[in-house]
This record gives structure tokens, sequence and C-alpha cells, in this order.
């Protein structure tokens, strides 16, 4: 099996990273082995460390944590029982150094009596959400929360109760009532469409709460759609060769001029007098706009030569000389494109610029927009009130409080002193799923820092960040992946972070790694954007040597479920066939891409587990056991008894049912009534047939009819 050490350019990455005395931030891929790469940076700090509560390792799930804590501990248990490197002393070479650093660990825990076996506690390996929860335990009083609130996951019914108090000012008498009602009326008074906007604004919240003070200042919101448009156009820009300008103006020029002369109304004719390619500010706007309808179609398509028409400012031509010059002019256009077209990244750019906003507010929409910028803290307050009711609250919230309790730069806590003088180092997992605010409480905990001296000789505070941009599309509880490429760039506070990357792939064959570079190279943007949170693609370099059948791809068009299902279950069977004992995943976009899987699967005799896919509760054995469970329970619940008497052990038809309860009157005691000469006629046949179906109706009846023997039934645990 390769290992490490047969991956040279990044064995050098990976053991400049257990440098303790310098701060890093390392880009590690799916595969890549970081969680053995945090766990060996981990053991090398506690065997330099004066107490195991000066290392501080931070993680987003409670899996991970306990992962992470479960392999220290492992690592430690093993040098403590001074188990051989493997069989014959053959541990892999990233396994040697990790037992090598636990040794080294083991010895200061000797030397310093910490007894980690029986006092575990002391590794502090939590989630962030368990960190901010204990802050604000810690002090309640700053926390503003008093006893401490449960935290919820999906808090969105707290947000929606929220959002309707905040709507529901429009009957007090003061600024917020007109505020309400501005908000309202832009649109169209529709309450439910109002409260929605108002909920997602509350679950985003981290996004923007930040940035709320001074926000209602009409300029610096003006000056930031401007700065958008400018990025916008320095984009498209930076595409476009310099080498083919002189012949985009000339071509604003023709068709801008043809446009004029026609009197129709076009972008292009702000190119009709232009004398230079236009500067990417906002004076060039207008011309901006042309080139994007020169190059493009509406829908934002590479514009073909059949649709270089008169419409757009390149005219058929009245004789033959006139033609001609035509010609010439659409021939020049289409060379232009061709020679564009393969660019994806400029179509990109330039089919955004139509869609930009404009670069000022009109007097109405500041008019709406100051009204909602008054209303949101409004929203935040009510949303403070709703959690305090509850006893509740979300992982922001907490977050948020957590930030409380640290005070600020000139005036911190006592918890932030206290914590300043126990944390040493601090690593962070899966660093990609940070929030502002998260990231903002890192940035307290590592406030006051000391940086490498001059002589680059490091620091004895260190940080140590890890995670992988390209896994972020999820955008797990808010995260932000600008965060990390704004911490890779610039540094977290005022700890410079020396950028690392892991390339090698332990997880996957070289066929898949190879594929996969191939494909998301092109499918990824070409340069990280902080901006936009936009992420370019690193490659993966295949530690495993290749397999046949590495990927394969079956295409399925016109939505056949049906024949993809059947196809999904044929190669899982194939799958089972070539790797007696493997096990299969099959991935979806969401639940009910299984619909036709699911029973393809079952009908293949296939075996499968379903984790948070397949309910329980909606199988039909299940659904059964319940109404009969519901029934004993309860003598009049109709629609149980209903559901018993059609459930497989009795099996009666809808006109049975109908005949049984139609008339009813919605209790059980019609049914028994009704039910009489048809189970009668059951009775009489009894001798006469050997259906199982009908004894069980008959029985069933008879509970009906005898409500003691039900509750008999019931106190018998029947």
């Amino acid at each position: 099996m390769s290992t490490v050490s047969d991956v040279p350019g990044d064995i050098d990455a990976r053991r400049r990273a257990l440098d303790a005395s310098r701060s890093f931030i390392v880009q590690a891929p799916a595969g890549s082995g970081k969680t053995e790469l945090l766990i060996q940076r981990y053991l090398v700090l506690l065997s330099l460390a004066n107490e195991p509560e000066e290392i501080a390792a931070i993680t987003f799930t409670r899996k991970a944590a306990a992962e992470m804590k479960n392999r220290v501990l492992q690592a430690l248990e093993e040098a403590r029982a001074n188990r051989p490197d493997g069989e014959g002393g053959d541990l892999p070479a990233h396994q040697r150094l990790t037992r090598r650093h636990a040794l080294a660990a083991l010895d200061r825990e000797r030397a310093r009596g910490w007894d980690l076996a029986h006092n575990a506690s002391r590794l502090r390996i939590q989630t962030i959400d368990a960190l901010c929860a204990s802050l604000t335990r810690q002090m309640p009083v700053l926390s503003a929360f008093g006893a401490q609130p449960e935290s919820i996951d999906d808090a969105r019914s707290l947000f929606r109760e929220a959002s309707l108090a905040t709507l529901g000012l429009l009957d007090e008498e003061d600024a917020s009532a007109g505020d309400v009602a501005l908000f309202l009326e832009h649109l169209d008074n529709n309450l439910d469409a109002a409260g929605e906007l108002i909920t997602a604004m509350l679950a985003r919240r981290d996004h923007w709460l930040r940035n709320l003070s001074g926000a209602g200042e009409r300029e610096s919101l003006e000056d930031a759609l401007r700065a958008v448009r400018a990025a916008a156009r320095a984009l498209a820009a930076s595409m476009l060769p310099s080498s083919v300008r002189a012949q985009i103006v000339a071509l604003l020029n023709y068709a801008g001029a043809n446009l004029e002369t026609a009197g129709k109304e076009s972008p292009l004719r702000a190119g009709s007098n232009l004398s230079a390619f236009p500067d990417a500010d906002e004076s060039g706007h207008a011309a901006w706009l042309g080139v994007a309808e020169l190059f493009l179609t509406e829908k934002g398509t590479w514009r073909k030569s059949g649709g270089l028409t008169k419409n757009i400012g390149f005219p058929a031509g009245e004789d033959k000389a006139g033609k001609a010059v035509a010609k010439q002019w659409k021939d020049r256009l289409s060379a232009l494109i061709a020679g564009l077209d393969e660019s994806e990244a400029l179509r990109d750019a330039l089919h955004a610029l139509p869609g930009l906003p404009a670069a000022r507010y009109e007097e109405r929409q500041w008019q709406v927009l100051a009204a909602i910028l008054r209303l949101m803290p409004l929203a935040v307050a009510q949303l403070k009130l709703v959690f305090a009711r509850r006893g509740q609250a979300d992982f922001v919230e907490i977050a948020q409080r957590a930030l409380l309790c640290l005070g600020g730069p000139e005036a911190p806590t006592d918890l932030m002193l206290a914590l300043d003088y126990r944390i040493h180092h601090l690593l962070v997992d899966e660093f990609q799923d940070t929030s502002f605010t998260q990231f903002a409480l890192l940035e307290k905990l590592t406030a006051g820092w000391p940086a490498e001296d001059e002589a680059g000789r490091g620091s004895e505070r260190t940080l140590f960040l890890v995670g992988d941009p390209m896994q972020s599309i999820y955008r797990f509880r808010e995260a932000e992946v600008g965060l990390f490429l704004k911490a890779r760039r610039e540094g977290l506070g005022g700890i410079a972070l020396e950028p690392l990357t892991l390339s090698a792939n332990f997880r996957s064959q070289a066929g898949i790694v190879d594929w996969v570079n191939a494909s998301f190279a092109q499918i990824m943007p070409p340069a990280d954007d902080i901006a936009t949170g936009a992420v370019r693609y690193a490659p993966s370099m295949a530690v495993h040597e290749p397999r046949a059948g590495a990927v394969g791809v079956h295409a399925h068009f016109d939505d056949d479920a049906a024949g993809e299902a059947a196809l999904v279950a044929r190669l899982v069977q194939e799958a089972g066939e070539k790797h007696p004992g493997g096990t299969t995943a099959i991935l979806v976009r969401n639940r009910g891409h299984l619909r036709a899987i699911v029973p393809a699967l079952r009908e293949a005799g296939l075996s499968f587990r379903a984790i948070e896919i397949e309910a329980l509760g909606h199988r039909q054995a299940v659904q059964d056991l319940y109404a009969l469970t519901r029934a004993i329970a309860h003598q009049e619940d109709r629609v149980a008894w209903l559901a018993l008497l059609r459930a497989p052990w009795c099996g009666l038809s809808l006109a049975d049912l109908h005949a049984l309860a139609g008339t009813d009157g919605g209790g059980t005691s019609g049914i028994a009534e009704n039910s009489q000469d048809l189970f009668g006629e059951i009775a009489d046949q009894q001798s006469q047939t050997e259906s199982s179906h009908l004894k069980n109706g008959l029985s069933i009846w008879e509970a009906i009819c005898d409500p003691g023997r039900t509750a008999r039934l019931s106190a018998d645990g029947a």
C-alpha cells in the first residue's frame, strides 16, 4: 500500500504543518488525511504544553469532535501499551509518525502528572457550538440569557413568529407603524409574502446584522452598488484581449450609427461615437452594455452569423455595394466571436452586465429600503423576545451572545482574560464552515497574540486552521467560504497564516482522482473571489494505483425514472457479484429521486439501508400496527377501526367499508350496527371457507360490538 512518503510534493507541506511555533491555514481536500494531520499537530503541541488545557481543538460537529478525541486517546493508549508498529513493525509512514509524537506526548504527560487515561476531559476537543454555549453559561449576565436556552437546529417557526410580531407593529402609534405600512404597500399588501421575507432575513441575520449600524446612509449603500458594478466591468475587461479592443470599438461605431439612423433604441447606440475602448469606471457603463449586446443574445448565448440583423445594427444593404459592405462587417463580427466563444468565463462576465443594479436608488426605492432598514432591528428584537419566551435559541444567537461575553478589545471581560491566559494553541477543523459570527469569535480569542518575531522564529501562541473551500457548496448553517479565502490571503485578526495545500488522495483510486481533476477543473471558477465566494479547483494526486472501470456514465433522458431505477438495481447487483461482501452507495440530489429506485431495489431482492430517507413510520406493516394500537387504546377512534378493517389481516374492500360506515354519522357505534348483516353472512359462511381474513374480520367486528372485550385486550397487552 502506498503511503505519504511516496508523495514528495505532499510530504514537505505535512512536515511543515507540524512546526509548533508557527500558524498555518491548510487546504485539505477530501481523502487527504487531514484528521491524521490534526491529530499529529495536537500530539506535537501536547508534548510541549505545560497543561493540556492550553490546547483547544474546535470542530463543527459532535461526531467529528468525538472521533478526534478518541483517536488522540487511542494514539496515547497504543504508545502507553508499547504496541509494536504493526505486524513486523510495518506501520505505514504516517502512522509511525503519529506513534512517535504520541510517545513524546506520553513522556510529557508522565513528567507533568496529567494522567489523561483517567482525566480525558482535560483534552479540550469540542464543537464550536459547545464552546459558545460554555461561554454563555459562564457569563449569564453578560450574555443576557439568564438560564441557558435550548439549542435548536431548525428555528424557522420562531423566525416566523417574530416576523408576524414585527408586522403586528402596524397597530402601534409610532413611526414603526408607518414603516410596516410602507413595506406592505410595496408588496401589494401581501401579508404572507412580507412574513416570508422577514423570516428569511432573520434566518440569515448573521450576514447582515453586523453591518446594520450606519447602513441607513444612502450614500454608503449607493457606493456599494457602484463598487459591484465596477467589479463586474473590471472582470469582463480583464478577459478581453487587448488585441481585439480596436475591432470592438469599430464594430460598436458601425452598429450604433446604423441604429441611430434607423431610430431604434438599443444599448449599442452608446458606442456610436466611441473613440476608445470603454474604461471600467462608471462613465463607461453604457458602452459596456453595448459590448454585451454586440456579442450575446438576450438569453446570454454567443451570437451566430444568422442573428446579425438590422435589429442590432447590421442591415443587409440596399444595393450590391451596400450588401458587400454589410457582409464585410458581419464577417468581422462573426470572426471575432469565433475567436472568443470558447471562453465561458468571458460569456458569463458579459451576460452579468445587463443584470447589474442601477448605480443609484430611485426616490421611491429608497423610501421603501429605508423603512426596511428601520424595521429589521425591530424584527431582531422581536426574535430575542421569542427566544426568551420559548427558552430556545438557534446557533447564531448563541454565538452572538458568546461574543458579548468576551467584551471588546479595549474592555475585555474577566472571561476573555482567563481564556487568553489559558489558551496558547487553537486548532480549527472544517474551517470552510465558519460563519461571520464564529469568525469574529476566533478573532477575539486570538486578539493580542504575539506575531512571529523579525527573525522569523515563530511564536508561543499558534493558530492552525484546516478546511477545504471546495466542499463549502452546502453553506453549512450560514457558513461563508469567502472567510476561508480571506483568512488565507489576509490572516485572521493580527495573526499571519502561512498557507499550505495537501494534494495526496488516500481514499480513491487513480482513475477516480484523474476523472474528478479533469471534470471539476472545468466546472469550478478559474480564480478565487472573496466577495462572491468563488473557489478555484485544486487538483489532487492519487496514491492508489488505477483500476479498471473507475468512472462510467449512463445517461437517461425524458424523465425515464423507471428505466433509471432498473439500471441502478442492475448496477448494484453487478457490483455485489464483483465484490462480495462489499457495499455500494447510491447518492441522489434529494429524496424525491428515490421514489422509483427504492421499489426497484426491493423488487430485485436487494437489501439496503436508507438513513433518514425511508421513514419507518411510512412502511405499511408499521402503519397497520399503529392503527391496531390506536383502536385498542381508544374505542371511538373511527379512522383507526376503518384502517384495521382495511388492513391485510382483514382485507375488507372499500365497498364493504362504505356499507359498514357510509351512513353511521361518524362514530364507531354506527360501524358496529351497520356491520351486523354483513358479518352475520360471514359467520354463516365460516364453516364453508378457510379464508383467514373473514375470520379476522369477524373477530374485529366482535371487538367493535363488545367494548369490554377491547378493554380486556388492552389490559392483557394484546
